[in-house]
């Protein structure tokens, strides 16, 4: 038996196929997330990167009412953790921290073995912070400031060294940096991590480090070691004491930056629903606060300014490296 169709059935037929697609779409953002969530931290637990995504990662999961759950995945400078983010499921359960290693350094020093490309593998959501490295050396160097620390090397060169946790971190090419635009030579030491360059540092093994704010500081304020300088354009907030190096060396302007990405084809309603939120913790003056103990700043982007970040910081760091000639032979 025939059954007929009434106009209004009909309209309300079409209307639903129209309004399915968009709840399925606007439900993305909205319902999002219906599960935990994976952040993955390129770095180990402890430092700073780990510290200020575990800050994000708290209020994310309190605004959200799904946990945000850090997983640590170290190694390669960062490599490892941010190459599993580029090969993720894109559905918005896995996202992931960016730093200045990762999409600002290493392109330029692993360059085609670079297991993810930086700028095409992934959905730019936000900065997150933003913390100079400290200049800083043992008490018993001759100079009190970084125009006698010039001086003296110019006096002495070659005779002192400087100490960084490996080949290619920014507190490396912090004093390479350094060595270009000043036209000093120093020898550099690398050490397997912070603590170990910092006991030295303090023993007077080794009389300078650039190492990351975090670091230094407690040692500075305990006397262990002199500040000269701070490596990014603006003093530090919280030590407002200490000069910033482009007050002597003008256009000298390196931070440990990091940021917020997802894998790329995470679809936009998400990565919106993401940047919002992103940006509302890191606009909490409770956050900014925390962030400030660490004598970091918090940087919240739009997801263009991340990426214009990146762009930049591959750019320059392009060209400090190849001024140093360093390669990563792997």
């Amino acid at each position: 038996m025939k059954r007929s169709i009434t106009r209004r059935t009909a309209l309300s037929l079409v209307g639903g196929a129209f309004a399915a697609p968009l709840i399925a779409r606007g439900g993305w953002a909205q319902a999002y997330p219906t599960k935990p969530v994976t952040v993955i931290i390129p770095f180990g637990a402890g430092g700073t990167t780990d510290l200020i995504g575990r800050i994000i990662c708290e209020r994310l999961s309190q605004r959200m009412g799904k946990s945000f759950v850090i997983e640590n995945r170290a190694g390669a400078g960062g490599n490892t953790g941010v190459a599993a983010l580029a090969h993720a499921a894109p559905d918005g359960y896995t996202i992931g921290m960016t730093t200045v290693a990762t999409h600002g350094i290493n392109p330029n020093l692993f360059k085609d073995k670079l297991p993810f490309k930086a700028l095409e593998d992934f959905e730019f959501l936000s900065l997150a912070s933003s913390q100079p490295n400290f200049m800083c050396c043992h008490p018993s160097l001759p100079a009190q400031s970084v125009a006698e620390f010039i001086a003296y090397l110019k006096a002495n060169p070659g005779k002192e060294t400087f100490a960084s946790s490996g080949l290619g971190t920014s507190i490396h090419l912090c004093g390479e940096l350094f060595m270009q635009l000043a036209g000093v030579k120093m020898q550099h030491v690398t050490y397997r991590s912070s603590g170990a360059l910092m006991q030295d540092v303090i023993a007077g093994n080794v009389k300078i480090t650039f190492d990351n704010f975090t670091s230094p500081y407690p040692h500075y304020k305990a006397g262990a070691v002199r500040g000269l300088a701070v490596t990014t354009t603006q003093r530090a907030k919280i030590a407002p004491e200490i000069p910033a190096l482009s007050e002597t060396l003008p256009g000298f302007d390196i931070a440990s930056w990091n940021g917020f990405l997802a894998p790329k084809g995470t679809p936009k309603e998400i990565c919106d629903r993401l940047v919002a939120e992103l940006q509302a913790v890191l606009k909490d003056p409770s956050v900014a606060s925390r962030f400030e103990e660490l004598g970091a700043a918090a940087t919240p982007s739009s997801g263009e300014e991340a990426r214009a970040k990146s762009t930049a910081e591959i750019a320059k760091f392009r060209d400090i490296i190849e001024k140093a000639g360093i390669s990563i032979q792997n």
